[in-house]
């Protein structure tokens, strides 16, 4: 069971009785306890360090209390007090000597409920104080090997570990658990020494605090002062000075009680007023109606603790949501940031390539302006073959002779020569006799390969007789 189990087994117990009513111990035996005496059947030697304030003889101001044992929250102001910075147990003994004995360790954490192992956390939660008041408990003492359990009464001054809630939980002089007090059936009976303070109808039985508290405020008697001990604070090592709370007197020499209210929702049902039939029947039913109404306010609990689970689910669900946007959002981010890598690769690739392009085209342009020599290596191509010219007779040859200048043929394309026209009437006769054979020009063109005409038929330059 974990500490927070155990503070609500502790509540269930306490609400049992309904603002005190409900359980009962048989018997009407009381036991009484002084600050400083170690009681009946100690689970360990006493842990107490602050001696200050052990023993109050004369007890705070209980005028207010009555005829009746009241019901005190545990975050009542003053309720508790100490000297400042001063720790009244030494909590790291207590552990020691329980885990030395671990029969007595076994126990105690079974009168606590809660799991041996969790004992040392479980005191380290607690924190140091003293008692303000007479105030009733249940308390454990170890005999034959189990927690025995039995009501008592705490003296004024009496060093004890209160929870988060102000419930007395271990009492320092004996090592002893300590429970929420119980009613007893029967008449009531004290058992032991009393101090001289000590009154029946002047005595506190405390309540856990509707919630959980930070620090717990505490009155020193030796100062007169107000400071605060914050919950855990083993040593007392940041306690804090405070103006007096609101409800106490600023310069009052004790802190009091708050005024009773018209029920008696704050009564223990014990008591001489409570003996009577009427009073028995006025308790019954204020009973009944405190267990309504803590019935109510369970319910209330619980329709909150849904809703709050339903908050908390919707919460989960919108933080799931909002982390798969998150995600969508990183991936689109991703995206887009290759996006842009990929887009500055191609326009670096695409400048690259206009600069190779423009270097290859001023290359170009150096290699027209340059004369190129032609490439030894590389064939040339063939000239274009030259027709056959039809050998010349004689008296081709004639007219040609008597010419001035002949007309040479084209290199691409020979043409016969064109004979100009005879400064002598013989000419015409000379063309006469040439005209039974075919003109060059209307020769039919021989095939031949493109670079054999080239070689094999040498251009021929025209013979002069």
């Amino acid at each position: 069971m974990s500490v927070g189990t155990a503070v609500v087994v502790a509540m269930a117990v306490i609400l049992a009785f309904s603002l005190m009513g409900g359980g009962s111990q048989g018997g009407g035996e009381i036991f009484l306890q002084t600050a400083s005496a170690a009681g009946r059947d100690p689970f360990t030697p006493s842990s107490a360090t602050d001696k200050k304030g052990a023993e109050a003889p004369s007890g705070p101001d209980t005028s207010r209390i009555g005829s009746r044992t009241v019901a005190v929250s545990g975050a009542h102001p003053g309720l508790y007090g100490g000297t400042q910075n001063v720790a009244s147990c030494d909590v790291e003994k207590q552990i020691a000597y329980l885990a030395e004995n671990q029969a007595k360790g076994s126990a105690f954490a079974g009168a606590l409920r809660i799991p041996s192992a969790e004992i040392p956390a479980y005191l380290r939660s607690l924190t140091p104080v003293r008692l303000t008041w007479d105030t009733r408990v249940t308390n454990h003492g170890y005999r034959d090997g189990r927690a025995t359990e039995y009501q008592a009464v705490l003296q004024a001054g009496t060093a004890v570990l209160v929870d988060a809630r102000g419930v007395p939980r271990v009492r320092c002089a004996c090592g002893n658990p300590l429970a929420p007090a119980v009613a007893v059936q029967g008449e009531q009976k004290y058992t032991g020494e009393k101090w001289a303070s000590f009154r029946s109808a002047a005595i506190v039985a405390v309540v856990p605090a509707p919630k959980p508290m930070k620090a717990v405020t505490m009155f020193d008697p030796e100062t007169k002062a107000w400071f605060e001990r914050p919950n855990g604070d083993a040593e007392g090592r940041s306690d804090h000075r405070i103006p007096a709370p609101k409800g106490q007197p600023p310069d009052g020499s004790a802190p009091v009680l708050p005024e009773p209210t018209a029920d008696s929702t704050d009564v223990f049902p014990e008591g001489d007023e409570q003996s009577e039939p009427e009073d028995k029947e006025k308790g019954k039913e204020d009973e009944k109606k405190d267990e309504d109404k803590e019935k109510g306010k369970e319910d209330e609990k619980k329709d909150e603790d849904k809703e709050g689970e339903k908050k908390d689910d919707q919460q989960k669900d919108e933080d799931k949501e909002k982390g798969k946007e998150d995600e969508k959002k990183d991936e689109d981010k991703e995206d887009e940031k290759k996006d842009d890598q990929q887009k500055d690769e191609d326009k670096q690739k695409e400048e690259k390539q206009k600069e190779e392009k423009q270097k290859d085209e001023k290359k170009e342009d150096e290699k027209k302006d340059r004369p190129v020599a032609p490439d030894p290596e590389e064939p040339q191509p063939p000239d274009e073959p030259e027709k056959p010219v039809a050998p010349e007779t004689e008296q081709e040859q004639q007219p040609q002779r008597e010419e001035d200048q002949p007309v040479a043929p084209e290199p691409e394309r020979p043409q016969p020569p064109e004979p100009e026209e005879p400064a002598e009437p013989q000419q015409p006769e000379q063309s006469e006799q040439q005209l039974p054979e075919s003109p060059p020009a209307e020769q039919p063109e021989q095939p031949a390969e493109p670079e054999q005409p080239a070689e094999e038929q040498p251009h021929q330059q025209p013979q002069y007789s």
